[in-house]
């Protein structure tokens, strides 16, 4: 079932076209997480959806209600963690201090507002936090006291803005484990935008890739991973593959995509299946006399965004995870 749906939707700041007729939808129950470069239109979009910003056109619905008319009522069914953690809180109120405060604003009674704070606490274990001050807290604690106030009047629909974005590994895997428990014993939808994409592979059950302010493909990873040609592939170092050699392996009808992965230093070559691929690649190693030391790897993520979002604008340079594709 349908919670949110926004039907070619834009946006522009001046002459720059940030969304352009984007078209989404959210399931009930579903994390569904927005993936895309710097630029691509994400934080706009999350911001039109939380009624911080107006859209110029298109349709939005959530819950039932119609966006431009009823943005008041999607207000209270809808929470919103951004990146602005400091901003967030009262320096020197404590937490607890906090919550109630921004509790009280959304028109919940004082019990009520209590409640939260005990369910959301225990769910964080974050308990033992409750009468800090917000200043003295870490980055990490900061970041959940945001989630905390995001969810204290129960929403349906939360969108969370890179919320582990700056986190220790604890920290993160923390934030993480409760999105996906709260969805699953809470029965609500997130909107999720993130650039780890080791969390979003643990985290998602759909994903959209965003470029230029609209949308080239949803599915869940394991659907966009079957529309692709290479399902696995051999990583060879990139100082050990002179550039002939490179383009003989590329060429052979076994090898569907090159990808350069700047970060490893490796050029990374996709194969239709483990047998023939390897043994098509070490043929022309052998062939160019070439001694270096090969390594397989199934298809991931990454793999996945580099070859749906970067091969369909030539002149983009991959930035998320530090690749570029040839």
């Amino acid at each position: 079932m349908r919670v949110l749906s926004a039907e070619n939707v834009t946006k522009s700041y001046g002459k720059h076209l940030a969304l352009d007729n984007m078209s989404f939808e959210l399931r009930k129950g579903e994390i569904h997480t927005i993936l895309g470069t710097n630029g691509s239109g994400k934080t706009t979009f999350i911001k039109v959806l939380a009624t911080l910003l107006t859209k110029d056109s298109g349709i939005v619905n959530i819950g039932g209600y119609d966006l431009d008319t009823d943005a008041n009522i999607i207000r209270r069914l809808i929470g919103y963690v951004g990146q602005d953690t400091e901003r967030s809180a009262y320096a020197r109120l404590t937490v607890r201090e906090n919550l109630i405060f921004f509790g009280r604003l959304t028109g919940l009674s004082k019990q009520e507002i209590s409640n939260q704070i005990d369910k959301l606490s225990t769910y964080l274990d974050f308990s033992e936090h409750l009468n800090k001050q917000f200043m003295q807290l870490s980055g990490g604690q900061k970041q959940t006291v945001v989630i905390m106030r995001a969810l204290l009047h129960d929403p349906e629909v939360i969108y969370l803005d890179e919320p582990t974005k700056g986190l220790d590994p604890v920290i993160s895997r923390r934030v993480r484990e409760f999105i996906k428990s709260y969805v699953r014993d809470e029965g609500k939808s997130i909107i999720l935008t993130s650039h780890i994409l080791t969390e979003v592979e643990d985290m998602t059950d759909r994903v959209s890739l965003m470029r230029k302010g609209t949308l080239l493909k949803t599915g869940t990873i394991a659907e966009l991973k079957s529309n692709l040609g290479a399902v696995e592939f051999i990583d060879i170092p990139r100082a050990d593959l002179p550039p002939s050699i490179q383009e003989r392996i590329t060429a052979l009808p076994e090898v569907t995509s090159t990808i350069i992965r700047e970060e490893e230093d490796t050029v990374s070559f996709g194969i239709t299946n483990l047998y023939d691929g390897m043994g098509a690649v070490i043929s022309e190693l052998k062939e160019g006399n070439i001694h270096t030391t090969i390594q397989h790897r199934q298809l991931t993520l990454e793999d996945l965004f580099v070859q749906l979002y970067v091969k369909s604008d030539e002149n983009l340079e991959y930035t998320l995870a530090g690749g570029r594709e040839q």
